[in-house]
């Protein structure tokens, strides 16, 4: 249902006057309303849309008050609202001046002296007329219209919805009812065309847009170009300032780049894909080969990492062509690469065991060497660096004699039991 919004401006007092029309004394309220391009409480009115509805306030009524029913606005047409505000007002004389509508309220000098609101109108323009302080009048207009969802180029301007018009149905007389209606009363918004706001100098132009904007502007521009049909979708797992990682159907991941200009999204027309590590990585087609290209054995003793059959990249590289593989559900696609990861880990398996056999082989005959000069007590307490350390500081060092009960031949000392007789 279209809503209801109440558009206020202030009546210029100097030019209020009195004319006779149709033989009757008419008090005269001309005003300005519905400025174009605006912004007003957050809604862009176009030009296109006032200008092709503003003559519809021609012959209106000027209620005194937007009449309601229970707290909710109607038409002024409707029996309830004639009832409760006509004090013999209607508009006349609209047309375009500039950027705003022109338009007057008429008053019928005696049908508001028969009312108590119009009574109370009376009294307060002449109190204008004398100088008096007194609050001003107001006039509002009542359109009938559809908050649209903006474009990007909207948007930028700080509008936060565009006002679609279906009807003008009155403008009425405010005298106490200036910001008093809300969205909460109704249908009705008050707007106060006093306060509009002129389109943004920058026009166009994103300035200070949030991370959340960014997004959500991106996945609207990545659902109108990818995701056009009914049943396809398409969202944005990730992006920076110039590329967007786009998730389509079947939950393929490409990265994108794009453009942001006059508030539009523009994506380049064919990505790359990617698949999700630390950080999105290009998936290299003809890798896949390479990755299992037989490897020789690494020599004896030999433990660097350019030996190892695969890197820790190429392997998580290879878990994620697998599941890629997978995906497709096809025993054709599944069949290789299993094989291929059987062979791997046994290739893997014997190559650990060759490392593990190599460096067990080498601390036995360091810890023998150490035996040989300080004793097996030494020797069995050391290990790792500490074994290196001692085994590397032997040198040309002769073995000690203190766990030896037969004499030297090198240095010719007696056994401790011959010299301790």
């Amino acid at each position: 249902m279209p809503m209801q919004v109440n558009i206020t401006t202030k009546v210029n007092s100097q030019s209020i006057r009195r004319e006779t029309y149709n033989g009757r004394e008419h008090l005269v309220l001309p005003s300005y309303t519905l400025p174009a391009n605006v912004v007003m409480n957050g809604g862009l009115y176009t030009q296109e849309q006032i200008d092709a509805h503003y003559k519809g306030l021609e012959g209106t009524l000027a209620p005194l008050g937007h009449p309601q029913v229970n707290g909710q606005f109607v038409s002024a047409f409707s029996p309830e609202g004639i009832n409760a505000g006509h004090i013999g007002a209607w508009n006349r004389n609209v047309k375009k001046s500039g950027n705003r509508i022109y338009l007057e309220k008429w008053v019928d000098v005696a049908r508001a002296g028969e009312s108590e609101g119009g009574r109370e109108l009376l009294e307060r323009v002449a109190a204008i007329e004398r100088g008096d302080d007194v609050p001003p009048i107001h006039t509002s207009v009542a359109a009938f219209l559809d908050q649209l969802e903006p474009n990007e180029q909207q948007r930028a301007t700080g509008a936060e919805w565009v006002a679609k018009i279906y009807s003008m149905d009155h403008d009425a007389i405010l005298l106490h009812e200036v910001g008093a209606a809300t969205p909460e009363q109704g249908v009705g918004l008050m707007v106060n065309a006093d306060l509009a706001q002129p389109l943004k100098a920058n026009s166009g132009a994103l300035v200070g847009e949030s991370y959340r904007e960014r997004e959500q502007r991106l996945d609207r521009a990545a659902k109108a170009k990818f995701a056009a049909g009914a049943d396809e979708y398409a969202w944005v797992a990730d992006f920076t300032d110039s590329q967007a990682v786009i998730i389509r159907n079947g939950g393929t991941a490409e990265v994108f780049g794009y453009k942001s200009e006059g508030g539009v999204i523009t994506f380049d027309d064919t990505g790359t894909a990617v698949a999700r590590q630390e950080s999105w990585v290009a998936v290299v087609a003809n890798k896949f080969k390479a990755l299992f290209t037989p490897q020789e054995q690494p020599a004896p003793n030999h433990k660097t990492e350019g030996d190892m059959p695969l890197t820790k990249e190429e392997l998580e590289q290879i878990g994620s062509m697998i599941g890629q593989a997978v995906a497709t559900n096809t025993e054709a696609a599944i069949k290789p690469l299993a094989e291929k990861v059987d062979a791997l880990q046994a290739n893997q398996k014997q190559l650990a065991e060759t490392l593990t056999a190599n460096s067990r082989a080498e601390e036995k005959t360091k810890r023998e060497a150490v035996a040989k000069v300080y004793g097996d007590i030494v020797a069995n307490a050391l290990s790792g660096e500490a074994l290196d350390a001692m085994f590397k500081s032997l040198g040309e060092a002769a073995p000690l004699g203190t766990n030896n009960a037969q004499q030297h031949k090198e240095t010719g000392a007696p056994a401790a039991d011959e010299h301790f007789k």
